[in-house]
């Protein structure tokens, strides 16, 4: 029982490692790339320029939120015996 019980709980936290990953993998990718188009490309519109900065503030915000919610916040759950 005891190695049935190891075995789930280092699957379930390679599944929220990878989680992890993968979410700030794909928020510093979108955060590189509507940075180069905010810093290199110059906006002739100034709405699209007004936009193009919010996505990289929400994208940087994403960034460094993204740690505490997997690492942080860790719900508390029973210890088994």
């Amino acid at each position: 029982m005891s190695d049935q019980n190891a075995n789930s709980g280092l699957l379930l936290r390679r599944r929220r490692i990878l989680g992890f990953i993968i979410a700030e993998v794909s928020a510093i990718g979108l955060l590189l790339l509507v940075g180069s188009f905010a810093v290199l490309v110059r906006w002739s519109d100034s709405t699209l320029a007004w936009s193009i900065n919010i996505v990289t503030i929400a994208a940087a915000a994403a960034v460094a939120i993204i740690p505490i919610l997997f690492f942080a916040i860790v719900p508390v759950l029973p210890r088994g015996r």
